[in-house]
């Protein structure tokens, strides 16, 4: 019998009263679809294997230690900014775009099986859009509260969980607090009154109801866009890395196929023909873009 992944609150923050390992997750289960819908949010610990979390995040240090050849966006005829795959325009935060550009490593968190059925049961047809790593250091701010899906969409009809847009976390370093961890407030997904911006702006646990998510290496955090969320503020000195794999519905991928967010999900034939089954499923809209699309007769959005 597969081990219960109950989770509780204590001192103001999530933990799993015992591990869940990846082995044993093979299907949702009726208690974390409960959970799921209260909270927004579901944690999985010990859901990536020691091994893998060790190579993501070797790969992680390595690739923020150098620049970045930036050719690749050349031609795309929408994109802006000066930073397409090191970010560092956060004062002591580094952000990397587009990671299985940068490493074939990354490609082995697509469609994981950790996480993949719990994907399907709360989207019914995923497909990821975005990838990208943040790593903080100390200094590093609280940023603010929001959450990036209209809390309309998120639905549950004839016991199915619907949520367009879900982003799965994972966990590449000890999340502990004082360590710029994800906050939340619990249940917001279904909130009918909004907090004063000007006294609650900023992530931070005196706002009503908010919790740190907290946890240790290869824990996955996954959360319905509609919930909200922000990042707490980075008080330790040691390195805090989490790797940021965003899903959508795949009704909801074609404003996608241009190029505002490129430096994110662009990923070329020659990466993807590297992927599994599995994998292909979860990212097949990418053969729908620009600039080498490679379904014949796709036509592109100008919306």
């Amino acid at each position: 019998m597969r081990p219960s992944c109950r989770v509780y609150q204590v001192a103001s923050c999530w933990r799993s009263d015992m591990s869940c390992p990846r082995e044993s997750i093979a299907s949702v289960t009726d208690e974390e679809r409960f959970l799921f819908d209260i909270q927004g949010f579901l944690v999985l610990r010990g859901a990536i294997e020691p091994e893998l979390v060790a190579a993501l995040d070797a790969a992680v240090v390595a690739n923020e230690a150098k620049d970045h050849d930036e050719r690749w966006a050349e031609g795309l005829p929408v994109v802006h900014g000066q930073h397409f795959t090191k970010d560092t325009n956060v004062e002591n935060q580094i952000r990397l775009n587009g990671l299985p550009r940068l490493d074939p490593v990354f490609d082995q968190l697509i469609a994981h099986p950790s996480y993949l059925p719990y994907l399907k049961a709360f989207m019914g047809e995923p497909q990821l859009v975005n990838t990208w790593s943040i790593s903080k250091y100390a200094g590093r701010e609280a940023t603010g509260w929001h959450h990036g899906l209209p809390i309309e969409d998120y639905t549950v009809r004839n016991g199915e969980i619907f949520s367009p847009i879900l982003n799965v976390i994972t966990m590449l370093t000890p999340n502990h607090p004082g360590d710029g961890c994800f906050t939340v407030i619990p249940g917001s997904h279904k909130k009918n009154f909004t907090l004063h911006h000007e006294r609650w702006g900023s992530a931070g646990l005196d706002t009503p109801g908010a919790i740190e998510i907290t946890g240790e290496p290869g824990d996955v955090f996954l959360f319905t866009e509609a919930l909200t969320h922000a990042g707490a503020k980075k008080t330790t000195s040691r390195r805090r890395t989490t790797l940021q794999y965003n899903h959508v519905h795949q009704h909801r991928c074609s404003p996608m196929w241009d190029h505002h967010n490129a430096r994110h999900y662009w990923m070329p034939p020659s990466i993807r023909a590297r992927f599994g089954l599995s994998q292909r499923e979860l990212t097949r809209w990418m053969s729908y873009t620009l600039p080498d699309r490679d379904v014949p007769g796709a036509e592109k959005s100008n919306d």
